[in-house]
């Protein structure tokens, strides 16, 4: 039998918004896809003789953007939760991909109709998706499915829909993890039992990417979170505020300071919840993960040992993330500007210390302490794709995460993909819809042998001013090198 597969990632959908001054654009109605997911879906299974598999391989949901709340909850909401979000706790994630659902019904009947034409749905949770680690997320989900597969009128086994951990793996064919172990901006400490304990309950130990979206990025949203256009010099900062925040009701200054402190608090916090009571059966986990794969002991630790752990190790890094350094360095120069004023000295010692010598210093520390940023550690994130290849000498090796598409051989008859993003990757508010790249990698076996192609879903109107069929071959990323 020719295996056959399937593969997209960072599909993001979340609740539609739409804003006419453009905040949150990003969550538009415009860039909704369902229609041509479900096509892509209903071709692919077409073209198949035999069950395929469809690998959602993280991110199809996004909780970090769900920032509403309902306006009678079962459960206490707190006044910051109504402005940025719900904690991820059990029943709070539970009612916010009842929320996305709702949103995304053709997404759900896809699905379905997928599955009940006797195919199965191999679901590998990232890191914008973890809460669907809560066993009630979960069951909410299949659920939904067998709701949605009743109403399309086709049967549906619950057996066909698998979620997975961490990485979904069949020998001599293919390995598919998302990647954002390999980023310590958005790595679990303990991937396989990712919670918390807190008052009240447990709630998901998230790492620094989604704290930083839910508490500052709820709060600036004329900035694209799928496109890291949100990193920018002090001059491109002072621009976009004057563009899109001076003369609105929405404010930056602020946002981004809160939104910040309340970031670095929340993560130095978990971090210390999780060093005084870490996971009780987290070893049993990890056996019962290696039951369930058909990996030895030997190389499930050689790809955990891959993994990096997350930024909370690195506090100076997390200062430099969020500007906190150079806000002091502002005000300590600031003080010094006014402390030179004050004292009896020559006037062209007031002028040319803060003139000079403070943009010097400011220069000169940039220069010694830019280290890693949240584009390098993406970057790096595709290496690792190298040694789990050497480790399980499988074909096939895929990742997302990085919303950066590609395919490639990395050694003898092994490739490594990229499946890129489905999200708008346009940095503009108000410019016209910038699709994302909505890339999705199709790998078939046939005699044992890989045949992979990386498309791109252009959508209807696309397809025909580019001439194009139902599918439209990706052209060869330059993503990052991999020895």
């Amino acid at each position: 039998m020719e295996a056959q597969y399937l593969v997209v990632s960072d599909l993001h959908l979340a609740d539609v918004e739409d804003h006419e001054d453009g905040w949150k654009f990003y969550k538009g109605s415009r860039y909704a896809f369902d229609e041509d997911f479900a096509d892509l879906l209903q071709q692919f299974a077409d073209d198949c003789e035999q069950q395929s598999t469809l690998i959602l391989n993280g991110d199809i949901f996004d909780f970090d953007l769900v920032s509403d709340s309902p306006e009678k909850p079962p459960w206490k909401v707190s006044r910051s939760e109504r402005r940025r979000g719900l904690r991820p706790t059990p029943e709070k994630s539970a009612w916010k991909l009842e929320r996305i659902l709702d949103h995304h019904p053709e997404f759900l009947a896809a699905l379905a109709r997928f599955s009940g034409a006797g195919h199965r749905v191999v679901y590998v949770l990232g890191n914008h998706d973890r809460e669907m680690h809560f066993p009630e997320v979960e069951q909410l989900l299949r659920t939904r499915l067998q709701q949605a597969a009743k109403s399309a009128d086709v049967d549906h086994d619950p057996t066909s829909l698998t979620v997975e951990p961490w990485f979904f793996y069949e020998k001599d064919r293919i390995y598919a993890e998302h990647g954002n172990q390999y980023d310590y901006y958005s790595s679990f400490r303990y991937i396989l039992d990712p919670v918390v304990k807190r008052k009240g309950g447990e709630e998901l130990a998230l790492p620094m990417g989604n704290i930083s979206n839910r508490l500052l990025m709820s709060r600036m949203g004329y900035f694209n979170p799928h496109s890291t256009d949100y990193i920018l010099n002090m001059f491109r900062y002072f621009l976009h505020w004057f563009r899109f925040y001076a003369f609105s009701r929405h404010g930056l200054l602020f946002s981004w300071l809160i939104g910040s402190f309340m970031t670095m608090r929340r993560l130095l916090s978990t971090k210390g919840r999780l060093q005084r009571r870490p996971p009780a059966q987290y070893e049993q986990r990890f056996q019962d993960q290696l039951d369930r794969s058909d990996m030895t002991a030997e190389q499930l630790k050689a790809i955990r040992s891959l993994q990096k752990p997350p930024i909370t190790n690195r506090v100076f890094r997390i200062i430099r993330e969020f500007w906190i350094d150079r806000l002091i360095m502002g005000f300590f120069m600031t003080g010094g500007t006014i402390a030179l004023a004050l004292v009896p000295i020559d006037l062209w010692i007031k002028l040319m210390v803060p003139l000079s010598c403070f943009p010097l210093l400011y220069f000169l520390y940039e220069s010694v302490v830019q280290g890693e940023t949240v584009f390098s550690a993406e970057d790096g994130v595709n290496k690792h794709a190298f040694p789990i290849a050497k480790v399980l000498r499988v074909p096939v090796i895929v990742f997302g995460h990085t919303h950066a598409p590609g395919l490639r051989p990395i050694g003898p008859n092994i490739s490594f993909v990229n499946t890129g993003t489905w999200a708008p990757i346009t940095r503009r508010p108000m410019a016209l819809a910038r699709r994302g790249f909505r890339n999705f990698l199709i790998a078939r076996f046939p005699g044992g042998v890989p045949c992979l192609e990386l498309g791109a879903r252009l959508g209807i109107s696309a397809d025909v001013e580019a001439g194009a069929g139902r599918y439209h071959r990706q052209p060869e990323t330059d993503t990052t090198e991999i020895p």
